[in-house]
């Protein structure tokens, strides 16, 4: 889904950016659900590569990311960062200076608000959120943040929200041309601008479900067009392996047991997948939920009802080619529940068959808070290490 040809725009703007340390530090971007908490690391022995691995970490997107290469090349802090700045100023709905903050504040319906896409950040990831949109039928929506903003972050004021709110918000969520819609404009040889056109003005948008997944992405690219084959990038729990890792074999991601309260000694694990030139990430709920009445509310809220989501799936791994892929079909997967992204997983391996997914469910008992139940596809049968 993302290209080396894109970097190569990215580094160019890169270079003549003039990006401070500071403005990077302060980036408040929310991070999609809960998947900064669901990925951990392991390396294990085997046969080291015969040259050095070389770390970069720092703060981004209001996370961390660690970055992990082994080669002859180096990437500086310095272009990582830069990088990281450069999804910042489009995609951040935190940031009132961000591209995306200026589109929700635009309101006009009788003019389009016109950028230039540089980066060409806003025609790959609004091209690949239609796609996801239409064969998630609808369960993956980035104009899902009037929601957001109706239920409070977290749901905090899930309490106080009535049914003649919702159904009022709802009459402008919904991903499509009538509500909102991007386009490029563009001779047969040259890009010119692009235009976001609003239907309804009082729409907006939020990628944070795919763009920290594209994030990911971009840094790969970053490493690849560096030189360098053997590398693991990690931002807020979204992972994309490539090559080897230090001691000569695949790389190895854990996931953790969805156990909702605080554990004392350690994160207990659930299984280890090896990992080898393929994105994996994992979104889950059982750490962020609500109670209200006795009933437990999820924080994902499904986009084409409105309400939060009410199901016993307790978290998703997804392994793709992309993160930015699998880090929407994760999300896709959560708002759909057990059953219904079963066959949504199952229908993307039959129809997207030039991209390989695999998937990890963890779905509660029934009546059972401490009782799991688990469902994989068959290309993991040899890859995952199941712990406890």
């Amino acid at each position: 889904m993302t290209g080396v040809f894109l970097m190569r725009t990215l580094l160019l703007m890169i270079s003549e950016a003039n990006f401070t340390m500071r403005t990077i530090l302060n980036a408040n971007m929310r991070t999609a659900v809960s998947v900064a908490s669901v990925l951990v690391f392991l390396f294990f022995e085997s046969c080291s590569l015969n040259v050095e691995e070389q770390l970069i970490s720092g703060q981004a997107q209001g996370t961390t990311y660690v970055i992990k290469y082994i080669s002859e090349h180096s990437v500086s802090q310095y272009s990582v960062d830069s990088l990281l700045e450069v999804m910042d100023v489009e995609m951040n709905t935190w940031r009132k200076d961000s591209r995306i903050s200026q589109i929700n504040e635009f309101s006009r319906v009788d003019t389009v608000f016109t950028f230039e896409d540089k980066s060409k950040i806003w025609t790959v990831l609004w091209d690949m959120t239609w796609e996801i949109h239409r064969d998630s039928d609808g369960a993956f929506d980035p104009t899902v943040k009037p929601l957001v903003d109706l239920w409070g972050f977290g749901l905090k004021d899930i309490e106080t929200v009535d049914s003649t709110q919702v159904d009022s918000v709802m009459q402008f969520v919904g991903f499509r041309t009538e509500n909102i819609d991007f386009d490029d404009v563009e001779t047969r040889t040259q890009y010119i601008e692009s235009h976001i056109s609003k239907g309804d003005g009082r729409s907006q948008l939020d990628f944070n479900a795919i763009a920290q997944g594209y994030t990911v992405d971009m840094l790969i690219d970053l490493l690849v067009d560096a030189g360098v084959e053997n590398a693991m990038v990690e931002l807020g729990g979204e992972v994309r392996c490539m090559g080897l890792n230090k001691n000569g074999s695949a790389w190895r991601i854990a996931v953790d047991k969805p156990i909702a309260h605080d554990v004392v000694d350690g994160r207990p694990l659930q299984a280890i997948i090896d990992v080898q030139d393929a994105a994996v990430c994992t979104s889950g709920n059982y750490r962020k939920f609500i109670e209200v009445d006795g009933m437990r509310y999820s924080h994902t809220l499904d986009p084409r009802t409105g309400y939060p989501s009410y199901n016993r799936l307790l978290s998703v791994t997804i392994q793709a080619q992309s993160a930015a892929l699998a880090d929407a079909y994760a999300t896709a997967c959560m708002v759909l529940g057990a059953e219904e992204g079963v066959e949504f997983v199952e229908k993307m391996r039959d129809e997207k068959y030039g991209v390989p997914i695999e998937a990890l469910f963890i779905m509660k008992k029934e009546n059972s808070d401490l009782e799991f139940e688990f469902w994989t596809t068959p290309g993991w049968s040899e890859d995952i290490t199941w712990l406890n």
